[in-house]
């Protein structure tokens, strides 16, 4: 099979119903993704229910736009786009705010089709470039977006906290 392919799988714009699913593969991901680069006491303290009301928030503002890959009635993974959110951004300026899959679905095609059709979305509204941030360490996830055809922007490292843990995160680019 290409590993572009993910038989029957549909990609549709997220609703208040979809939230909870959102939530649950958000937290999976990031206790899979972030393993042995943010400590184990904040991944397993990660909550579903907290996680479902952020994303119930984020759908009701339509901000950031979220679609998700479902098969059947159990998602997948999902994405979340809309402008630049980064200081000193060009209007044209897109911005991929988040990309998370089940980790059973990687490597199955469901990022790569949420990812074409985010910039393909960004693409169709007159944005000219797409960003994203990926935290340091995170190499699949690099890898993947390198793959996609971002690039790093050097000079664009920078640090942050996740609970105790101070972290770096580079941000990445694309052309449309």
């Amino acid at each position: 099979m290409d590993r572009d392919e993910a038989p029957g799988l549909e990609l549709v714009p997220a609703d208040l119903a979809a939230c909870r699913g959102i939530a649950e593969v958000h937290v999976q991901a990031w206790r899979h993704a972030y393993a042995g680069i943010i400590p184990a006491a904040y991944l397993d303290g990660l909550s579903v229910d907290e996680h479902e009301e952020r994303w119930r928030h984020a759908v009701a503002r339509g901000s950031p736009r979220l679609l998700v890959a479902r098969l059947g009635e159990k998602i997948q993974g999902f994405i979340g786009f809309d402008a630049s959110r980064d200081d000193g951004a060009e209007p044209q300026q897109g911005e991929i705010w988040v990309l998370y899959v089940r980790p059973e679905a990687q490597r199955l095609g469901v990022g790569r089709r949420l990812c074409r059709e985010a910039l393909e979305a960004l693409f169709e509204e007159g944005f000219t470039s797409a960003t994203l941030w990926v935290i340091v360490g995170n190499e699949g996830a690099t890898n993947f977006y390198r793959e996609m055809g971002f690039q790093v922007e050097p000079g664009s490292r920078q640090s942050f906290m996740v609970g105790a843990a101070q972290l770096g995160e580079e941000r990445l680019h694309i052309p449309l």
